[in-house]
């Protein structure tokens, strides 16, 4: 436990000196290669100038109960660089926000994350979030659900996140109404295994039926995007598009993307 508090000491000391950061990776069109926007993935400035990665300090917050606090941190700072990009009259693109599984115990959560947006001046349609698929394990189905539904009634566009890795997945899309669903990295890599083809080529066809909007995580060879684009799942974001990028070399990014799909 001196470890985890050591941790916690830390973090509340890195919110302090702004040492939290947001790198955004960008999700593409994969038949035209267009941007479409972008998933804000969180990292933890070191003293010595490097980055600590998630998977170091998102369980531990977890098991602390902070979790929520990084989560707003994380929101705070892509609604900053929205808005500060927008004045550079630069397009920044919508902006999916990771949510822990604790906020659906949270009352008023849904509320709280609509007035921060309306502080820095953020349009509804620039900020989405995701929830994983194994939220579910943990805050029990109902209450995932109303959460669900709490968000989406302020406006928010709304993802299961890491879909098949959890173990509730088709009683979680039956009971709430998400807006996308993403398929996990680890069914995308394994694109070419037969069993593999006929799991994600049923899930897409499903949540096509079912209004959902697909997009793929974890994309690497012109392969996978293939075999994607021939079963109807037309976003994607991964390292053949790019790795992950901090604001400006992001904003660079997606200037080049727009300007070579629109001389």
């Amino acid at each position: 436990m001196a470890d985890f508090f050591d941790i916690e000491l830390r973090f509340f000391n890195a919110l302090k000196k702004r040492n939290i950061c947001v790198w955004y990776q960008p999700q593409v069109d994969m038949r035209t290669g267009s941007p479409r926007g972008a998933e804000a993935l969180v990292r933890w400035k070191r003293e010595d100038g490097g980055f600590m990665e998630p998977a170091c300090f998102v369980p531990v917050l977890e098991r602390l109960g902070i979790i929520e606090r990084l989560d707003e941190e994380v929101l705070r700072i892509v609604c900053q660089d929205i808005r500060e990009t927008k004045q550079r009259q630069i397009s920044f693109g919508p902006v999916a926000v990771n949510l822990s599984r604790l906020h659906a115990n949270r009352a008023g959560k849904a509320e709280h994350f609509k007035e921060i947006i309306e502080k820095y001046g953020v349009q509804m349609e620039e900020v989405s979030f995701e929830i994983t698929e194994t939220a579910e394990k943990y805050a029990g189905n109902k209450v995932m659900t109303e959460f669900a539904d709490c968000m989406q009634e302020r406006g928010f566009r709304i993802a299961m996140d890491d879909y098949g890795m959890g173990g509730s997945a088709l009683r979680l899309l039956q009971e709430s109404h998400f807006d996308i669903l993403k398929l996990d990295r680890h069914f995308v890599s394994r694109i070419g295994d037969p069993r593999t083809d006929i799991i994600l080529d049923s899930t897409i066809t499903m949540a096509s039926r079912l209004g959902l909007e697909v997009v793929a995580e974890g994309v690497e060879t012109r392969e996978q995007i293939q075999f994607l684009l021939r079963h109807q799942c037309f976003l994607g974001q991964g390292y053949y598009y790019s790795r992950p990028l901090d604001r400006e070399r992001y904003i660079r990014w997606r200037k080049a993307a727009v300007q070579a799909h629109h001389p």
